[in-house]
Formats: C-alpha cells, structure tokens, sequence
C-alpha cells in the first residue's frame, strides 16, 4: 500500500476521542430533535398546557401573583415589578411550607431547607431566591405563556381583565387583604417571612375551594383557542382521568379526527427511529446493528408519511426541516436507514449548534462521544404523551377545589 493511499485512509478514519460528559449533559434531553415535532401535535389536541405546567394551583398563583404586584407597582412607580414578582412568589413558597404543604410546590425542597435553618422566618430577598433563575424557572416562568395562550395575558404579560374581574375569583375581602399586606411588605425594610400578616388569606387564595364562577372561569380559558371553544380539548379534558397512559387516552380519543390520527401515526414511528439511533449508540459498527420487526418499522413509516400535515405547505421553520428529513430519507426500505438517522441525528445538532453523540467513519465504524447509558427501546411502548399527563393532572386538582 502506498504512503499516500495510507494517508488517505488514516483521514478519513480520524475522528475517535475521548468521551465528552459536557456533549450529553448539553443534548441530553433530546438527542433527536423530537420536542418541537411532538409538541406541534400534541397542542392540536391538548390546547395551552405544556410539561412543566401541571397544576391549576400554578395558574391560580400566577394569575393572583400579576394582579397583585400590578396593583402594587400602579401605586408605587419606584418599585420593580421583577423584584415584586420575586418577592410575591417567594411568600407563597413559604406560606405553604409553614401549612405542611410541600408536595407539588416548585422549590419546596431548598426552600424547605431554608425555611427549617431560620426557624420558620426567613429573609425574602429579590437578589437571594428559593430557586435560581426564579424569575423563569418559577411559577411566574412557567404559567405565563399558558395563561397568554388562554387570553388571560397579553403578550407583554399584562392582564387582558379588569382588576375587578380577577378580584371576584378571590374573594373581595380575601384579595384586599393580601394586596394590603403584600404592600406593606413590599415597602418594608424587614423583609422576613413572619412579617407578611396574609398568610392564611394566600393559601386559601391559591389552595382553596374554587369560589364562585370559578371553576367556569378556568374550564372556559382552558377549552378555548382563538376565542372558540375546542371541542376536542373539552372532550379530552372529560376523559383525562379515565387512562393511566397516554397511549390509551390517544387510542380512545375520537379516530376519525385528524388530530388524534397524526398522533397515533406518529409516535409509533418515533419509537423506531430512537430504536434504531439508540442501538447505533451502544454499538461498534453499522454493520453489528439488526432491525427487530423490520416489517413494523416499514408499516409505522408508511403510515407516518400520511401525516396530515405532509398535505398542506408548512413554514420554514425546525418542525419543518425535520419532518421533511424524515419522510425524504427515514423509509426503512432504504438500504441506508440506519445511517440516514444518524444524518439525522447530525443536522438536529447542526440546528441546535451542539456536537454531535456519534460519528461514523467510511468503514462503517461507529464511536460515541457520550457515556450514555445503555438504552434499550421498545417500540410498542410510547415515550412522550402530548400533554396528557399534565392535562390530567390538571384535572385532578380541579376536582380536589370542586369538593
């Protein structure tokens, strides 16, 4: 063999490394790409909610939590409305700790640990917060965007009712009492927890029996998109609590609505590509690589290609350029299949400016740049839900303050 064939050869053979933890701690939730394709569908069935915003207890805070620091910041122009958020959200925290109420409640555990070290009466501070990133990763952060798909808040995050409005789910006396104390508070220089004289007024405000009108309230903004109601979200709401899975629940949703048919021929398909994407990922060769139900895969991908969503001209956007990837060049028939999901894989890390988990060399030779667990996929098993579990649970509580 000649020095330059050998070069040549050696070229196109290097690219093994090490192994790099900062690569799957960056991708790790979503090596494929998947979220924006799933969630697109998910939402044309289960309307505003998404997997972070899972109790009505959430959206009554955040609701609560706006109205009150609006009102507070109109009367005192100095004050920052963050600032006033964090504060709020922070005393709410705390509240239901002090009422032994930790499960479900975001940042519990370190705000627990605080709450315990300062013998029930903790500093509230703007700069020092329960969580990191309060300001995002807390109730404000993940119930806003819900409450503006439900035409509750504008795009600035700014009611879209009347004070008087919001005030009549709270009770009058119960939300006067709060805005007062929570003013107070807000101008005092002893920003301690016991200072807060509306404790029991906050935790029944957000953890109570629904007030009058109420429960209507919440069901007419979830039902609703676009100023009409989606009959198939009400209906999905009538049948959350039937189904442990989602994979149920989709399969008892009504089959004739396109909706409910993109997902059922969707997730199936998904399952074989994370099959497939995942073997190459614990494997040293393409070749050392077999399809199990090869014939499956072939069905689930014919299906997949009639996709509702194939028939009308999509934007030019990520959902788009994968969908399009993956009905162009996914088909199991192709003889190149599994190395087409690693081309995948490639371009949904190109979009995402992350590395790559796998390369393949011109030999066929596989090296994994994460230390990934082993993972196995079973692909009559689904993965994702499409917001099942967050509408259920939703459901759940609202029967809990309907009591």
């Amino acid at each position: 063999m000649s020095v330059d064939i050998k070069i040549e050869k050696l070229i196109n053979n290097f690219f093994f490394t090490e192994k790099d933890n900062s690569i799957y701690g960056s991708t790790q939730r979503d090596p494929l790409g998947l979220q924006p394709i799933w969630s697109y569908y998910g939402r044309k069935v289960i309307n505003h909610l998404t997997t972070i915003s899972t109790t009505i207890h959430g959206f009554r805070e955040v609701l609560l939590c706006i109205s009150i620091c609006s009102s507070v910041k109109e009367s005192n122009k100095d004050l920052n409305y963050s600032d006033l958020i964090l504060l709020f959200e922070q005393l709410f925290i705390y509240t239901s700790i002090s009422k032994g109420r930790l499960e479900g409640i975001l940042g519990a555990d370190n705000g627990n640990v605080k709450y315990s070290a300062s013998d029930g009466n903790p500093v509230i501070s703007s700069e020092e917060t329960i969580l990191v990133r309060e300001i995002s990763l807390g109730y404000y952060g993940r119930y806003k965007t819900p409450l503006s798909t439900m035409g509750i808040l504008n795009k600035k995050s700014e009611l879209k009712f009347k004070q008087e409005d919001i005030i009549s789910n709270y009770g009058e006396v119960c939300y006067s009492s709060i805005l007062k104390a929570f003013t107070s508070f807000s101008l005092s220089k002893n920003k301690k927890f016991e200072s807060f004289s509306a404790k029991d007024e906050l935790y029944k405000a957000v953890f109570g029996k629904f007030r009058k009108g109420e429960e209507k309230f919440w069901l007419e903004h979830l039902y609703k998109i676009s100023d009409k109601e989606n009959d198939l979200m009400k209906l999905s709401y009538q049948k959350a609590t039937s189904f442990k899975t989602g994979k149920d629940f989709f399969y008892n949703l009504p089959k004739e609505r396109k909706e409910v048919q993109d997902i059922l021929k969707l997730e199936p398909f998904l399952r074989c590509m994370e099959e497939v994407f995942y073997k190459c990922l614990n494997s040293k060769s393409i070749k050392d690589i077999a399809i199990d139900n090869y014939e499956e895969h072939l069905t689930r991908y014919k299906k997949f290609c009639t996709i509702s969503t194939f028939e009308s001209q999509l934007d030019n956007s990520l959902f788009t350029s994968r969908m399009k990837f993956l009905k162009d060049n996914c088909s199991p028939a192709s003889e190149n299949y599994k190395e087409n999901i690693i081309e995948y894989h490639k371009l949904v890390c190109k979009q995402k400016k992350s590395s790559n988990w796998l390369e393949m060399d011109s030999d066929g030779r596989i090296q994994s740049f994460v230390n990934a667990d082993v993972y196995v996929v079973d692909i009559f098993q689904w993965d994702r839900d499409y917001y099942f579990s967050s509408l259920a649970s939703i459901k759940s509580e609202i029967m809990e303050f309907s009591k």
